[in-house]
């Protein structure tokens, strides 16, 4: 335990049956006058000794929630047959499909997103022969792949993690050989 006048100490407050070892700090926060206290998380206190949180607090006020599973599964399975005839502009195309067929597509937290009106393509036209493209070399269109929209990214301050993804959705994704690995 540290002195009054220390701005570090560790501290122990007990909860029912247990004690929480917490570690107190001072900070200066703008509009007040001396630095304030912030207790931050040891780990709880055991016959054995201290056993330490791995677990970091996060903000659920910030969170963001993305559609993925579908998107990136599109994206994946994009084939050049469909890329080629639109050169450079393939990513940019691609990408506004997405939008209209996800709102909530990562893609665009990801992306700068161009609109459709900078192109000159046919967007209706593009989407069924993308569907069409995927369905012959996968076996699987863009109604099948919907499966996987329930598949979320969430993303909490600096953390990034995918929801789960059920049992139907496993076995789409195997099928199609997706991995839904951090983008």
């Amino acid at each position: 335990m540290g002195s009054k006048t220390s701005r570090k100490r560790d501290y122990r407050e007990k909860k029912g049956d247990s004690y929480y070892l917490y570690k107190r700090t001072s900070r200066r926060v703008k509009g007040k006058k001396y630095p304030q206290p912030v207790d931050t998380y040891i780990g709880i206190i055991t016959p054995e000794g201290v056993i330490q949180s791995n677990k970091r607090k996060v903000s659920l006020t910030d969170a963001e929630v993305w559609e993925y599973g579908f998107s990136k599964a599109v994206w994946e399975l994009c084939p050049d047959d469909w890329k080629k005839p639109l050169g450079d502009d393939w990513e940019d195309v691609l990408s506004i499909i997405l939008l209209r067929q996800s709102p909530t597509s990562y893609i665009q937290k990801k992306r700068t997103m161009k609109n459709e009106s900078d192109f000159r393509y046919q967007f209706a036209a593009q989407i069924s022969s993308l569907s069409r493209r995927i369905y012959k070399k996968w076996g699987v269109g863009l109604e099948e792949l919907r499966k996987l929209e329930t598949i979320y990214l969430v993303c909490l301050d600096k953390t990034e993690i995918i929801s789960k993804v059920n049992e139907e959705q496993q076995e789409l994704l195997e099928k199609i050989q997706v991995a839904l690995e951090m983008c």
